[in-house]
């Protein structure tokens, strides 16, 4: 049997659509949060679209540590692992780090997540519309609250 490990998606890759178009697979998924984390968009793009401050989608501590994120927990063969790290730059862009995620059921569980490299984050930086609608197709899987906090961020365009 294969080696199965756990993905954390935070930005496009959430949308389970977006996610297949990229090549990848998965054996399970669940809504997991994790806890003293902030979903904020300060990531600098290689690209930029022709849009002036736009910023990706990034995890970062909070500044209390109080608070979550929510996001999905792909469980997957470490085949992907390699594609994951060609998505996300790393270990350019972004490094991955295997961090304690809950489950909804209240279960602790390990996964990786990506996170922006420090020379690689600005301020000042929004998301996209386009990247708001993926993320819009998430809205089943998150809670009401996190969702409209979500949907109410300004953009860059």
């Amino acid at each position: 049997m294969a080696d199965i490990i756990h993905f954390f998606a935070y930005g496009k890759l959430i949308d389970e659509d977006y996610f297949k178009e990229q090549g990848l697979e998965y054996v399970s998924k669940s809504s997991v949060t994790l806890s003293g984390w902030e979903l904020v968009f300060n990531k600098i793009p290689i690209d930029n679209e022709g849009l002036e401050g736009l910023g990706l989608p990034n995890i970062q501590p909070t500044d209390d540590s109080a608070g979550m994120m929510h996001g999905e927990l792909y469980a997957m063969d470490e085949k992907f692992v390699p594609k994951l790290d060609e998505i996300f730059g790393h270990p350019n862009e972004y490094h991955r780090k295997v961090m304690r995620f809950n489950r909804h059921d209240f279960t602790l569980i390990n996964g990786v997540a990506y996170m922006a490299k420090p020379d690689k984050i600005g301020s000042k930086l929004k998301p996209s519309k386009a990247l708001l609608k993926v993320l819009k197709k998430a809205k089943k899987l998150l809670p009401m609250l996190y969702f409209s906090r979500l949907m109410n961020t300004p953009t860059c365009d």
